[in-house]
């Protein structure tokens, strides 16, 4: 699974930050989220669909999907 953060929508509301520091960090200096690994481990795959369906301005994208 791939993610990511559209920048342009991300109004730093840290939801992502907050809720999956071992995916998302924000931006020195924009302080806008981003995300941290490349590739996701299965894992964390629920807590990356989860995120973005929370995330408030619909910036996280998932760009690549893989089986729930």
């Amino acid at each position: 699974m791939k993610i990511s953060v559209d920048q342009r929508k991300c109004m730093t509301a840290g939801v992502c930050v907050m809720e999956a520091p071992a995916i998302f960090r924000f931006q020195e200096g924009s302080k806008k989220a981003t995300v941290a690994p490349e590739e996701i481990p299965p894992a964390l795959w629920p807590l990356c669909r989860k995120i973005a369906q929370k995330c408030p301005t619909g910036a996280i994208a998932i760009l690549e999907d893989a089986p729930a």
